[in-house]
């Protein structure tokens, strides 16, 4: 095998291997070892390999994450075979888990882009400290995981639901068919206000931002008449949402499942639908009191907070359906587009 031929940068440093004793006399003493110079950092003589550290990019430089990513890893890993609430902060199932069935949920999420995420947090935290003196009241966030990292958070389009492994297939086949089949396109979504909403079935308190179409806060502020108002859809702060929940309800109900929401249609009652749309950012076991909501709108509606959270803005540019683990995204098509160009694919079939 042939030596390795270094560089010249090494020759001043050491001899080569085998060269050491070539120059001195065969006869007399073998020559004294060199001794090597160590030079303590910061004393003037530089190294030769300084500056030859590699630079990576920073993380400003990076490219974004691709959307699909996030479903990927959406899922928490289980470390129990059975219903633990002591996992879960004392939560437990509304659906107890059966072996062979799927828990389900259909749902838009959202990324709080970081000055929203910091905003948020800037809500949710002083809050927890302020509460624990009235109970004491326990607040969980929604914003951080465990080990401290930003959480995506959604709107729901449906209760938690269970389906056969039979159904999961054709459940997931029809709504995305009847997504794709109800004209609604990417919009986007303005925030109005934080309160807490509670749930019966889940016997938990949320505390809430309140969602309602870009479409309708411009047409509310444009001061249409009566009938106009109507035609338009006024009364209803959230048209996309109420049209993608209906469509959502009837597969679900096709299944056997519960509607979300059931209770404001069964009074007719299209506005209440569009005021019940949310997203949560925390949660309490503790029931809604005069005492914790004067201390959470004195906290999230002072020092201009209302302002800010009125300029909190929402894309939709799809739907998420959760089947066990696995989670498809439905696309809206981008508005404008015609038919045939919602059905166009690239090369790739993208």
């Amino acid at each position: 095998m042939p030596l390795v031929d270094y560089s010249s940068e090494s020759d001043d440093s050491e001899p080569a291997f085998g060269t050491e004793h070539a120059e001195s006399d065969p006869g007399g003493p073998p020559p004294k070892k060199k001794q090597r110079t160590v030079t303590p950092p910061g004393t003037g003589s530089r190294s030769k390999f300084a500056g030859t550290r590699t630079r990576f990019p920073s993380s400003d430089a990076l490219p974004p994450l691709p959307a699909a990513f996030h479903d990927l890893y959406a899922a928490t890993v289980r470390t129990s075979t059975r219903d633990d609430p002591g996992l879960h902060q004392g939560r437990t199932r509304q659906i107890p888990h059966v072996p062979g069935n799927w828990p389900s949920h259909i749902y838009i999420e959202w990324h709080p882009p970081p000055p929203v995420h910091t905003l948020l947090t800037s809500l949710v935290s002083p809050l927890q400290e302020q509460l624990k003196g009235i109970g004491p009241v326990k607040v969980t966030s929604f914003l951080l995981s465990d080990l401290g990292a930003p959480q995506p958070l959604h709107i729901s389009l449906s209760r938690p639901i269970v389906l056969s492994s039979a159904e999961k297939d054709r459940f997931l086949g029809d709504v995305e068919a009847t997504i794709k089949a109800s004209g609604v396109a990417a919009f986007g979504l303005d925030c109005s206000r934080v309160e807490w909403h509670r749930t019966a079935e889940s016997g938990r308190s949320f505390l809430v931002l309140r969602v309602y179409s870009r479409q309708w806060s411009t047409r509310a502020a444009d001061g249409d008449d009566e009938e106009d108002a109507k035609s338009a859809g006024k009364n209803n702060p959230n048209p996309q949402l109420t049209e993608l929940l209906r469509r959502c309800n009837s597969v679900v109900a096709k299944y056997g499942q519960p509607e979300l929401y059931r209770w404001a249609e069964e009074d007719d009652a299209e506005e209440q639908v569009g005021n019940a749309f949310h997203v949560s950012i925390a949660w309490s076991f503790a029931e809604p009191t005069e005492e914790l909501r004067r201390v959470t709108d004195r906290l999230c509606g002072g020092n201009g907070a209302h302002d800010r959270i009125r300029e909190i803005q929402i894309p939709v540019e799809g739907v998420k359906v959760k089947i066990g683990n696995a989670i498809t995204h439905v696309a809206l098509p981008q508005p404008g587009k015609t038919a045939l160009e919602r059905g166009t694919k690239n090369l790739l079939g993208l």
